[in-house]
């Protein structure tokens, strides 16, 4: 299971509800209640929502039957940040 489920699954019942609806708005293009931004840094190009405490980074690609939202990781503010620049790292081969 991709590491954004299985965080969100792993949360109790309320922070868990929280994220999973602010992640069907955002997928509805509803996102005018939601804290959305722009990474930057070495994180430019990747976007991210904050529910609460947590934070989901995500991105948005061009698909054939319109935009498609992918998640990339999920975690709390002190941690997401960093995980996902090792996650990153990992994967660009140098």
């Amino acid at each position: 299971m991709p590491q954004p489920q299985a965080f969100i699954q792993a949360l109790s019942p309320e922070p868990r509800r929280a994220i999973r609806q602010a992640l069907k708005q955002l997928a509805e293009g509803r996102t005018a209640s939601l804290d959305l931004r722009a990474l930057e840094g070495v994180l430019q190009g990747y976007m991210r929502l904050r529910v609460r405490t947590y934070r989901v980074v995500y991105v948005v690609t061009a698909e054939d039957k319109g935009p498609a939202l992918t998640l990339l990781a999920a975690g709390s503010r002190s941690t997401i940040y960093e995980a996902f620049e090792k996650i990153l790292a990992e994967q660009t081969p140098e």
